[in-house]
C-alpha cells in the first residue's frame, strides 16, 4: 500500500485547505522526507488527517462523533480529510468530511460522513460509515489497530520497552502487538470449565432429590384406580337417568304454561283490532282521494297559470303610455349632444399651429438653459481642481523638507553605530554557538537530576529487595502453618468417618428413609389388614401369607434412630469437610503467595543490580557531557571577543543571543529607514514637477470656458423675450390638454345620449312585445282549463266525493298514509303469527305426553339427583387423584431417565473444558498470554533481526532463556558475548528499537506490501553520528520500494534531508505548510 496524496482542509492549526502529492520526483528520488517544524506547529495533524480519511479516528483523539469534535480549527465551520493510496487491487481514494449547521463557526456539530471512491474515475464505492470501514479493510489488508503498527510508528512504544523491568514488559508487548484477546481467551477458559463443574453438581442433586415409587406400590395403585373407574361409570349412568326423567317433567310443565300465555295474546290482539277502525275508514278515504291526484294537480296549474297573465297584462298596459313618452326625450337629448362635439373639435383644430411654435421656442430654450448650467458646473468643477492642486503643491513642499530633515538625522546614526554592520554576518555563527551551549547545559542539568534519580532508584532498589525476602520468609512461614492445620482436619475427619466414605453414609441413611416410607404406607392399609385371614387370598395382591396383619407391624423407633445418628455423623463430617476444603484452598493462596514472593524478590535483585549498572553509566556520561560544555564555552568567548564584549555572562545565555539580534535588527531598521526616506523625496520631487504642469493648463482652460458661458446667456435672453410676445406665460401642454378634455367631455355625453336613447326606446318596444304574448295565451288557454274541470268533476263523482272541498277534507300527506297503512299490516302480522305458535306448542305437548318418561314427580326426583352427584364427584376426586399419583410417577422415571442422559452429556463436556482448561486455562489469564507472547515475541524478534541485519552486522536479538521477556543482544564484536539491551548507547538503542519497529510492521501488515511508512519520532535525543546512522538505514529501505516520512523538531535534519515539508507558525495560532507537491488551495479558501 503506498499513499499517493494528502488532502485536507480546516484541521487543528493548519486552517484552510491544503495539499501534498507524494508522487512529486523529489520524494521519489530519495525514498526519504523529512516533515520538520517547531514543537506544537501541526506536523502530526498531517498524520491524523491520513488517519482521518481512512478510519474517522486518529491515535490522540479516538472517534471523531457528532457529538465532539476536538481536531476541527477553531472559529471554522467544517472540515475534510481525504487520501488517495494504491494497492495491488487499484488505486482508491477515502474521503472523510464534518461541518457545523450552515457551515457557521457557532452551529451545531453534524454527523461525519465518509466515503470510499476510485481514485482514478470518481467512482463511489460506498458512503455508509460501516460500510466504508469494511471496504477499507478489504482494499488495505489492515484495520485501524494494524494500521497504526505498520505505516505509522511510534518510537517510543519501542523506546519504553526496551528500558522496561521484565515484569512491566507484559503489558507493553500486549498493547504494541495486540495480544490481549488471549488473556480473555484463557480466562473465559476457565469460567466456562467452572460453569460447566457447576452444571454438572447441579444435575447430580437435582437428580438424587427425584423420588418414584417401587413397582408393587405402582400395581396396588393401577389396581384401585380400575376399580373406583367402575363405580364412576356406574354412578354417571344412574345420574344421567335422572337428570333425563326431571328435564321431561318440566319440558310438560313449559309447554302448557306457554299455550296458557298465547290464549291471553289472542284476546288482546282482537282489542287492537277494533279500536283500529276508526283509523282504517281514514285510510280508505285517503286512497280514492290519492288516485285523483294527478287531475287535481293539473286543474290546480291551469288555473294559477291563467291568473298569472292576466295579472301580467293589466300591468304592462299600465306602463306602455311613460314608456313612449321617455323614449321621444331621449331622442331630442341625443341631437343637442352631438351638436356640442362638433363645436369642440372646431376649437381644438384652430388651436394647434400656435401651439406647435410655442412648442419649438420652449424646446430652444431649454437647450440653452441645459448648456448654461454645464458650463457653470465645468468652471466651478475647475476652479475648485486648480484650488486643489495648488494645495497639494504646498503640502508636498513641506513633507520634502521634512524628509530631507530625516535623511541627514539616519546617517548621522549610520555613522555613529558603523560597528553594527559586523553583526550581518557573524551573528548566525554566534546564535549557533550559544544554542549549542545551552543545549549542552540542559544536557549537563538533565544528567545530573538523572544521576541522582538512578542513586535514588539504586537506594529503593535495595530497600525493595530487602522488604521482599522479609515478605517471602514470612509468607514460607504461613505456609508452613497452613499445611500442618490441613493435616490434623484431615486426620481427624478421617477419624470420624472410620475409613468409610462420607457417601456411603449418605446412601444408608436413604435407605432408611426409604424404609420409614414404607411402612409408613403399611400403617394407612389399617383397614384391610384387619380383614386378612390365614389361607384366604389377599384383595389387593392375591397372596395366602399375611406378614403385616393386624398386630404384624414392625415399630419404626429403630430406623428413626438409626437416621438420627446419621443425620449427625453426616452433618458433622460435612462441616469438617468444608472445612478442609477451605484449608486447601488456604494452602494453595500461601503456596501462590511464597511463589509470588520469589518472583518478586527475584524481580527486586535484577532491579537492584540493573540500577547499580545504571547508576555508573549516568556518571561516566554526566563526566563526559561537562567537559564538551567547557570546550564549547571556550570556544564562544573567543567568538564574543571580536564583538567587543569582554567575556560570556553567567546564567543568561539566552538573553545574550537575543540582545545580539535586537543590535543587528536595530542596523538593519536603520538601513532600510535611510532607503525609504531617499526614495520618498525623489518622489516628492517628481510629484512637485508634474502639479507645476498642471497649474499651467488648469488656469488656461478655465479662462476659456468662462467666455462661453457669456455667450451662451445672451442666446438664452433674446430667446425668453420673445416667446414672451408671442405665448406669454401660458403653457402650450395645458391648453392643449383643456381642449381635449372638453372634445372628450362633450363625446362622453353624446354617447350617454345615445345609449339613454337606445334603451328607453328599447323598453317600449319590449312592453308592447309581452301585451300581445300575454293576450294570445289567455284565449288559447281558456279551453284547456274548461275540459280540466269537466274532468275532474267526473271523477269526483265515481269516487263518492260530493264536490271538490270535500275531496280536499279525505286528502292525507304521504306520511300518514304510509303509518296506518303499517299500523294495519303489523296488526294481520301479528295475528298470523300468534296462530302458528299456538298450534306448534300444542302438537309438542302432545308429543311429550305421548313419550312417559317416568310416573315419579319432581319432588321425589330432586333430592335423588342430589345424592347421585355427590356421590359421582367423590369417586371423581378419588380417580383423579390415583391418576395425579400415577401420572407422577411416571413423570419422575421420565425425569430421571432424561438426568441420567443429561449427566452423561454434561460428564462428557466437563471432560472437554477439563482438557482444554489443563493446556490454556487460568484465573488471571496468564497462562494462554504467556504462551502467545512468547509465540509472538519469537516472530517480532525474528522480524526485527532480518531489518537489524540491514543496519548494522554487530548486533543480533535473542531472547532471555530465563526470563521469557527479557531481550539481549548477541556481540559480534566481542565474540558472541551476550549483553543486555539496557547497556546499549543512545544510537544503539534507537537502531534496536527501529528495527523491532520495522519488523513489527512486517508482521501487522500480513499479506499486504506497505510501501509507505511514517515515524513519528523527535530524533532530538540522537547526537550526530547516531542520527547519522539512524538515517543512512531508513534511506537504505528505499531498496524495498518504501517511502519513509520522518517527523522531527530537530534542526539537523534539514541539513541530512534534502526533501523536506516544512510545518511554519504564523499569527494567531495558524501554521502553513512548504515544501515539494504541497499548495494551498485559494479558491477554498
Amino acid at each position: 500500500m503506498r499513499i499517493e496524496k494528502i488532502r485536507f482542509r480546516n484541521l487543528n492549526s493548519l486552517v484552510g485547505e491544503w495539499e501534498i502529492d507524494l508522487t512529486h520526483p523529489a520524494f521519489a528520488s530519495d525514498g526519504i522526507f523529512a516533515i520538520t517544524g517547531p514543537t506544537g506547529s501541526g506536523k502530526t495533524t498531517i498524520l491524523d488527517a491520513v488517519c482521518l480519511a481512512l478510519y474517522g479516528r486518529t491515535p490522540r483523539l479516538n472517534r471523531v462523533t457528532k457529538s465532539g469534535n476536538e481536531i476541527m480549527s477553531r472559529q471554522t465551520g467544517e472540515c475534510f480529510a481525504e487520501v488517495t493510496f494504491r494497492t495491488g487491487a487499484g488505486c482508491f481514494r477515502c474521503h472523510w468530511s464534518q461541518r457545523r449547521a450552515r457551515k457557521r463557526p457557532d452551529g451545531e456539530l453534524q454527523a461525519p460522513k465518509h466515503e470510499i471512491a476510485d481514485g482514478e474515475t470518481g467512482a463511489l464505492f460506498e458512503s455508509k460509515i460501516r460500510g466504508v470501514a469494511g471496504q477499507i479493510e478489504e482494499a488495505t489488508g489492515m484495520d485501524f489497530d494494524r494500521f497504526t503498527r505498520s505505516m505509522l510508528l511510534a518510537q517510543g512504544g519501542f523506546a519504553a520497552f526496551l528500558q522496561a523491568a521484565p515484569d512491566e514488559r507484559a503489558p507493553i508487548l500486549e498493547q504494541i502487538t495486540g495480544t490481549e484477546i488471549y488473556s480473555l481467551i484463557s480466562m473465559e477458559v476457565h469460567e466456562r470449565r467452572r460453569d460447566e463443574r457447576d452444571k454438572l453438581n447441579l444435575l447430580q442433586a437435582e437428580t438424587a432429590g427425584i423420588i418414584v415409587l417401587q413397582p408393587e406400590e405402582e400395581e396396588t395403585l393401577r389396581r384401585e384406580l380400575a376399580e373406583k373407574s367402575r363405580e364412576e361409570e356406574a354412578a354417571a349412568g344412574k345420574l344421567e337417568k335422572t337428570a333425563k326423567a326431571m328435564a321431561w317433567l318440566t319440558s310438560l310443565g313449559g309447554l302448557e304454561k306457554e299455550i296458557s300465555g298465547l290464549a291471553e295474546e289472542e284476546t288482546e290482539l282482537q282489542g287492537e283490532w277494533a279500536a283500529f277502525g276508526p283509523d282504517l275508514e281514514r285510510l280508505h278515504r285517503a286512497l280514492k282521494a290519492a288516485s285523483l291526484e294527478g287531475a287535481h294537480a293539473t286543474l290546480e296549474a291551469l288555473r294559477k297559470q291563467q291568473a298569472d297573465d292576466s295579472q301580467a297584462l293589466k300591468a304592462e298596459e299600465r306602463s306602455l303610455p311613460e314608456l313612449e313618452s321617455l323614449a321621444r326625450e331621449g331622442a331630442r337629448t341625443l341631437i343637442e349632444a352631438e351638436l356640442g362635439t362638433i363645436r369642440a373639435k372646431e376649437d381644438l383644430n384652430h388651436a394647434a399651429p400656435l401651439l406647435a411654435k410655442v412648442r419649438s421656442l420652449d424646446q430652444r430654450l431649454a437647450d440653452r438653459r441645459n448648456a448654461l448650467a454645464d458650463m457653470e458646473e465645468e468652471c466651478r468643477q475647475d476652479g475648485e481642481s486648480l484650488e486643489k492642486v495648488r494645495e497639494s503643491r504646498e503640502e508636498k513642499l513641506e513633507l520634502l523638507a521634512g524628509e530631507a530633515e530625516r535623511l541627514k538625522i539616519a546617517e548621522l546614526w549610520l555613522e555613529e553605530h558603523q560597528r553594527e554592520e559586523w553583526l550581518a554576518g557573524g551573528l548566525a555563527g554566534v546564535e549557533e554557538q550559544v544554542n549549542a551551549l545551552l543545549s549542552r547545559q540542559k544536557d549537563v542539568a538533565d544528567g545530573e537530576a538523572a544521576l541522582e534519580r538512578e542513586a535514588e532508584a539504586f537506594r529503593q532498589a535495595k530497600a525493595v529487595l530487602g522488604e521482599c525476602r522479609e515478605r517471602t520468609g514470612a509468607r514460607r512461614e504461613d505456609l508452613e502453618a497452613a499445611s500442618e492445620t490441613l493435616r490434623r482436619e484431615k486426620e481427624e475427619l478421617e477419624c470420624l468417618l472410620g475409613g468409610r466414605l462420607l457417601r456411603e453414609y449418605r446412601a444408608e441413611k436413604e435407605a432408611l428413609l426409604r424404609e420409614m416410607a414404607f411402612l409408613a404406607r403399611i400403617a394407612e392399609l389399617e383397614d384391610y389388614r384387619a380383614k386378612l385371614e390365614d389361607g384366604k387370598a389377599c384383595p389387593l395382591c392375591g397372596s395366602l401369607e399375611h406378614p403385616f396383619a393386624e398386630g404384624n407391624i414392625p415399630l419404626p423407633d429403630e430406623a428413626e434412630g438409626k437416621i438420627a445418628v446419621l443425620e449427625k455423623l453426616i452433618g458433622e463430617a460435612e462441616e469438617r469437610e468444608a472445612a478442609v476444603q477451605r484449608l486447601e484452598k488456604a494452602e494453595a493462596a500461601a503456596r501462590q503467595q511464597v511463589t509470588d514472593g520469589e518472583k518478586d524478590e527475584a524481580a527486586a535483585l535484577s532491579a537492584k543490580n540493573a540500577a547499580e549498572k545504571a547508576l555508573a553509566l549516568s556518571a561516566e556520561g554526566l563526566e563526559k557531557l561537562r567537559e564538551v560544555c567547557a570546550g564549547l564555552r571556550r570556544t564562544l568567548a573567543a567568538r564574543l571577543q571580536l564583538l567587543g564584549i569582554p567575556g560570556i555572562p553567567e546564567g543568561d545565555l539566552p538573553s545574550l543571543a537575543v540582545s545580539l539580534r535586537e543590535r543587528l535588527n536595530a542596523w538593519q531598521q536603520k538601513v532600510r529607514e535611510k532607503e525609504d526616506i531617499e526614495k520618498k523625496i525623489g518622489l516628492l520631487e517628481s510629484d512637485l514637477k508634474w502639479l507645476d504642469g498642471t497649474l499651467e493648463t488648469l488656469t488656461r482652460a478655465l479662462d476659456e470656458k468662462r467666455k462661453r458661458l457669456g455667450t451662451l446667456r445672451n442666446e438664452y435672453d433674446c430667446l425668453l423675450e420673445e416667446r414672451k410676445e408671442l405665448y406669454g406665460e401660458k403653457d402650450p401642454d395645458g391648453e392643449e390638454r383643456r381642449l381635449k378634455d372638453a372634445l372628450e367631455a362633450a363625446g362622453e355625453a353624446e354617447k350617454k345620449a345615445r345609449e339613454l336613447r337606445d334603451g328607453l326606446k328599447e323598453r317600449a318596444d319590449g312592453a308592447k312585445s309581452r301585451v300581445e304574448s300575454l293576450n294570445r295565451g289567455i284565449l288559447r288557454r281558456e279551453p284547456e282549463v274548461n275540459c280540466a274541470e269537466a274532468a275532474f268533476s267526473a271523477g269526483l263523482s265515481a269516487a263518492d266525493f260530493e264536490s271538490e272541498e270535500d275531496f280536499l277534507e279525505a286528502r292525507l300527506a304521504s306520511e300518514q298514509r304510509d303509518a296506518l297503512t303499517a299500523g294495519k299490516q303489523d296488526l294481520e302480522d301479528r295475528r298470523t303469527a300468534l296462530a302458528a305458535r299456538r298450534a306448534d306448542r300444542e302438537r309438542k305437548l302432545a308429543e311429550e305426553r305421548a313419550m312417559q318418561v317416568t310416573d315419579e314427580p319432581l319432588e321425589v326426583l330432586e333430592p335423588r339427583l342430589r345424592e347421585c352427584e355427590d356421590a359421582l364427584k367423590t369417586l371423581r376426586e378419588e380417580v383423579s387423584g390415583f391418576r395425579h399419583r400415577l401420572n407422577e410417577n411416571a413423570a419422575a422415571g421420565e425425569r430421571v431417565k432424561e438426568k441420567k442422559q443429561a449427566l452423561e452429556a454434561q460428564g462428557r463436556e466437563c471432560r472437554r473444558w477439563d482438557g482444554l482448561h489443563e493446556l490454556i486455562g487460568s484465573a488471571d489469564g496468564k497462562k494462554y498470554r504467556n504462551f502467545a507472547q512468547g509465540l509472538t515475541f519469537d516472530m517480532m524478534i525474528g522480524q526485527a533481526n532480518r531489518q537489524l541485519q540491514k543496519m548494522s552486522d554487530r548486533y543480533l536479538l535473542v531472547r532471555d532463556r530465563e526470563q521469557p521477556l527479557e531481550l539481549n543482544v548477541v556481540d559480534g564484536y566481542q565474540a558472541g558475548e551476550i549483553r543486555s539491551t539496557k547497556n546499549l548507547s543512545g544510537g544503539e538503542s534507537f537502531i534496536v528499537s527501529l528495527a523491532l519497529a520495522l519488523g513489527l510492521s512486517s508482521m501487522a501488515s500480513r499479506n499486504v506490501r506497505v510501501d509507505s511508512l511514517f515515524l513519528d519520532e523527535g530524533f532530538g535525543t540522537l547526537d550526530e553520528e547516531a542520527l547519522d546512522t539512524a538515517l543512512e538505514t531508513l534511506a537504505g529501505l528505499q531498496q524495498d520500494g518504501k517511502l519513509i516520512g520522518v517527523i522531527s523538531h530537530v534542526p539537523a535534519l534539514k541539513e541530512r534531508i534534502s526533501a523536506r515539508i516544512e510545518v511554519v507558525p504564523r499569527t494567531g495560532g495558524r501554521s502553513g505548510i512548504t515544501g515539494p507537491g504541497c499548495r494551498r488551495n485559494l479558491e477554498a479558501g
